[in-house]
């Protein structure tokens, strides 16, 4: 790709940081929406990631704003990495600097994102895409990335030649910065597969207010884990995504594998009283599931004392 593509990135938290340090190390072009302290720091310091997968990286981005609306050129990529409650505010902002050349890629939580970007941008090639990978901004606006893995699958359900070329584009581009990215062959598996498992884990993490250790420690707590994620794994049957063979199992052992110290975003925000996705994690699924005849209990049973608690 040509470094002097033109990429913005909406949304600099964990993810979107990560994002923007690959991409800002590479390309010329790379501009940041971001608000208050956060654009502050970002304009003086530029984007700062420890990361154990990388190393230390610090870039220059080429423009940091306050609003998508500043942005004046029309943009090749658009990488969206917002809370999801925040999606149809950022793809209004975004709308004078997209056009149907433009290739978006909403790298942000839940089973439907991408279909609702694609609603409410009504042009340029919107792409399905999943990040595995744990990150997070710290006070101070730099980002941690822990692990030495970060992986991001991207693809579109049965994409035309133009999608396509779009999928060949994102792909390369991020390849170019470094990142480790693949195209799926089955994106819509691809995103139920880490969305099961979140519906589990950010959602039990929350509940109890524990980190992973504690929830581990608890063979009560283990079996409601499992039970979430079958309960997130019966809708996606019906909703006939093809799901790895095995894959509540290998889910449920790398829950008991997780590290001590780690926890969910969801319980993160809750505790941070900042608004947060539970309509994301476990709203949808419960009006998916009501919507399609499955029964989810104990899913329906933790939404409805989660949702009635403050931090919403």
């Amino acid at each position: 790709m040509d470094r002097k593509t033109k990429i913005t990135v909406a949304g600099i938290g964990g993810v979107g940081g990560y994002l923007s340090a690959m991409l800002a190390r590479r390309y010329e072009h790379v501009t940041l929406v971001a608000r208050g302290e956060r654009k502050k720091a970002l304009e003086e310091q530029g984007i700062h990631m420890n990361s154990e997968f990388h190393g230390e990286i610090t870039a220059k981005p080429w423009k940091i704003v306050e609003k998508a609306q500043e942005i004046q050129e029309k943009q090749d990529l658009v990488f969206i990495c917002v809370k999801t409650y925040s999606l149809e505010e950022i793809c209004k902002d975004l709308q004078d600097c997209i056009d149907e050349h433009t290739v978006i890629l909403p790298v942000m939580n839940g089973a439907d994102t991408a279909e609702r970007a694609r609603k409410f941008l009504g042009r340029g090639h919107v792409l399905d895409a999943v990040i595995y990978i744990t990150a997070f901004s710290n006070p101070d606006y730099s980002v941690t990335q822990i692990g030495r893995y970060a992986k991001i699958q991207i693809g579109k359900k049965e994409p035309s030649q133009e999608e396509k070329q779009a999928l060949e584009e994102a792909w390369t581009c991020m390849k170019e910065a470094g990142m480790d990215v693949h195209i799926s062959q089955d994106v819509e598996a691809a995103v139920w597969e880490k969305y099961i498992f979140n519906c589990g884990y950010n959602v039990l993490t929350t509940y109890y207010m524990e980190m992973v250790e504690d929830l581990q420690a608890s063979p009560e707590k283990c079996r409601e884990f499992r039970q979430l994620m079958e309960e997130a794994y019966a809708v996606s049957q019906a909703k006939k995504i093809q799901v790895r063979d095995g894959y509540i199992e290998s889910e449920y052992q790398r829950f008991l594998r997780l590290d001590a110290g780690s926890t969910s975003s969801l319980k993160r925000d809750r505790e941070a009283g900042k608004r947060d996705e539970l309509e994301t994690f476990s709203g949808y699924l419960v009006s998916e599931a009501k919507k399609l005849g499955v029964p989810v209990p104990l899913t329906e049973r933790m939404y409805e004392k989660l949702r009635r608690q403050p931090g919403l």
